[in-house]
């Protein structure tokens, strides 16, 4: 109950209590009255009862001006002060007492004015004691940063949950860019997911061989794989460990470079060995030394791909296993090469072997393979059998251009892992006898040597923020704490205030909150052609006219961008409820719906500071000591929310609002959550 109901609720019982010993009193005296005083007081209040009834109601005027009286000077000022002294301490330290009401609480106003000079000053002082303190430290960091920036790699730092906490100017230069303007947009930010960029699968898969290599106890552990990116160049990708000093994986960090222009060359000079080839097939002794000089070739433009040195047997094994589990196919393995170990790129070619297998169903119906291992000069052999029907050989011809999920081309992967595939036929028509053949390991070849594992706090930081503790996977977010979430605030500029009246977005902007920080370089910024006029009115406040908007994308395609830029975080406005129902009036359309919680600055501010009558961008910005800039654009108006935002959690939790479960339900109490468009 808050000090303005009970003030209220004290004077009523006053008032009551008075009203119940005057009513005594007039009881008392009428039974004590004899007969003829009784009439005569009757007559009385019979002539006079305008008088009395007026009298009654003035009394009771009197005592509500006394009342609002001194709720003005005591109780108000109490309750206003209380409010601004919480925004003292958490968010504004400038911001001062109006010294108004009763003498006494002018002076109190004054001494806590006064507190406040000495608070704001120790803070400017400890202020000014980190910005020297990290002086020293930041030409350090800028270097480093620097040097991030320019490395020769790409480089992306992700915690264990696969949280991006560090990347440089070339991944997102490689991961943003790309070539089919249909396909929505990558986005790449500290804070979001490495799963959005690349396939999980992949980095299961390299976690895995970590983790084993860990187990071993070996002093390097590492990961290679190949994988497309936005389908307009691949890149060659190592997997670095990140432990912490008890040797548990707290992160990881992939190193990638673009190899696009090295496949290329590769299959060149695949062709050209090919036409090699058919020119010495005429000349058989000159054949017979043909691919002992082409995997001679091959083997030192390969070096400079990442192929791992695996055992054939667990490769096998993975290729029986996962045949199986995914398409509940049988293969029986005859494995005549023992101890031998194959040059590969283990996640591509494990899957290439699979999708043969699931393609070779598909064809033949058979769910039961023979696969055969024999040693043959420095590779090794692997047939593939099957009884009952044979394939086409033209079907067959057709699996080798199929792409393996979001891998290149089946004949790609097995370049890219210096594996043969050949289709031995009896009558050129039909087969049911396939042979892969894959370079083997040299023997002398030592294992790879992966870097050094990161040791967590063994060299300076570079990074702004210190996520490695993070651990999203088991955490529910409406327990979380306000400052350990991820937001996006945003804002949109409309042609008008009436969503169902046909009212369209014309402008969106987006800024994330990231580990209780604004990542303003990490935005969302887009004008949208409404397919409608813009009204002179709307204008007036937004700037925006039919020629910014016209060549500009319809709301259809850039919503599917904003719903990935926002994704996994909690949505933030001011007043959102009107752009969320501008959003929602686009599901039929789109077919995107919006179920990230919500959660908007009006009503948390009208819960902290209900003595306030204003509640709007600019009032409550002026309260928290907030320069607004960008008024009334979709990014600015972001950004002075994120701000305001910010600086209302520190008075949310000094509330008791801790958690996104309690912003939610503290939100729900306001009058202006009635409020609905």
């Amino acid at each position: 109950m808050t000090l303005s109901h009970r003030f209220w609720i004290f004077a009523l019982a006053v008032a009551g209590i008075i009203f119940l010993i005057f009513a005594g009193m007039a009881v008392y005296i009428w039974l004590h009255l004899t007969p003829d005083q009784a009439k005569v007081l009757a007559d009385f209040c019979k002539s006079h009862a305008a008088v009395l009834i007026g009298g009654f109601l003035l009394l009771c005027l009197v005592f509500w001006a006394a009342s609002d009286l001194v709720y003005a000077n005591y109780i108000k000022p109490v309750k206003k002060m209380s409010t601004e002294v919480a925004m003292i301490y958490a968010s504004n330290p400038a911001l001062r007492i109006p010294v108004t009401g009763n003498l006494d609480i002018q002076a109190l106003a004054r001494a806590i004015n006064t507190f406040a000079d000495i608070f704001e000053n120790q803070n400017q002082t400890i202020a000014q004691q980190v910005v020297a303190a990290r002086k020293e430290t930041e030409q350090e960091r800028n270097l480093l940063a620097a040097i991030m920036g320019e490395l020769p790699q790409g480089v992306i730092i992700c915690n264990a949950s696969g949280r991006i906490l560090l990347y440089n100017s070339l991944a997102k230069n490689i991961f943003s860019q790309t070539t089919d303007l249909k396909k929505t947009e990558h986005f790449m930010g500290l804070g979001r997911s490495i799963f959005h960029l690349v396939d999980k699968a992949l980095i299961t898969h390299a976690m895995e061989e970590i983790n084993e290599q860990l187990a071993s106890g070996g002093n390097s552990a590492g990961s290679y794989f190949i994988t497309p990116v936005s389908g307009h160049c691949l890149i060659s990708v190592e997997t670095i460990p990140v432990l912490d000093k008890n040797n548990r994986m707290t992160g990881f960090i992939l190193a990638f470079q673009e190899i696009s222009q090295d496949i290329r060359k590769y299959e060149s000079i695949q062709a050209h060995l090919a036409q090699f080839l058919q020119a010495l097939e005429k000349k058989s002794p000159a054949a017979e030394g043909f691919y002992k000089l082409s995997d001679t070739i091959q083997d030192i433009f390969l070096s400079r791909l990442p192929l791992t040195r695996m055992d054939l047997a667990q490769f096998l094994f993975r290729v029986q296993k996962l045949s199986g589990q995914l398409h509940d196919i049988r293969i029986n393995v005859y494995n005549r090469a023992q101890n031998e170990r194959i040059m590969a790129d283990t996640y591509s070619l494990t899957q290439a072997f699979v999708f043969l297998f699931k393609n070779l169903a598909d064809l033949t119906g058979c769910t039961t393979f023979d696969l055969a291992a024999s040693t043959a000069d420095d590779r090794v052999k692997c047939d593939i059998t099957w009884e009952d029907t044979p394939a086409n050989i033209a079907d067959l011809e057709t699996v080798k251009h199929r792409h393996i999920n979001d891998l290149p081309g089946f004949t790609s992967v097995l370049a890219l892992n210096n594996t043969r595939f050949d289709i031995l036929t009896s009558d050129k028509k039909t087969s049911a006898h396939i042979t892969l053949s894959i370079r083997k390991s040299a023997a002398a070849s030592g294992p790879v040597k992966h870097r050094t594992p990161i040791m967590a706090g063994s060299r300076p930081e570079f990074y702004d923020f210190d996520l490695f503790q993070v651990d999203d996977r088991n955490k529910n977010l409406l327990d979380t704490r306000l400052k350990e979430i991820s937001y996006t605030v945003f804002d949109t500029e409309t042609t008008g205030l009436n969503p169902e009246g046909g009212d369209e977005i014309i402008s969106m902007g987006a800024v994330r909150i990231v580990n209780n920080r604004i990542l303003y370089e990490d935005v969302f910024e887009e004008l949208v052609d409404p397919r409608r006029d813009i009204p002179m009115a709307s204008y007036r406040i937004h700037g925006i006219n039919h020629e910014m908007v016209a060549e500009k994308d319809p709301i259809e395609k850039v919503l599917p961008r904003f719903r990935q830029f926002v994704a996994d975080t909690v949505l933030v406005g001011h007043n959102i409820a009107f752009d969320m129902k501008m959003l929602a009036l686009k599901e039929e359309t789109t077919n995107i719906r919006f179920t990230n919680p919500i959660l908007d600055t009006l009503l948390l501010s009208a819960i902290l500071h209900p003595i306030h009558e204003q509640h709007d961008m600019e009032n409550i910005a002026k309260r928290l000591g907030i320069d607004i800039i960008g008024r009334h654009t979709a990014l600015g108006d972001a950004i002075s929310t994120a701000q305001i935002f910010l600086k209302l959690i520190p008075v949310l939790n000094s509330n008791g609002i801790l958690t996104l479960g309690d912003a939610i339900t503290a939100s729900k109490k306001s009058y202006y959550a009635r409020v609905k468009y």
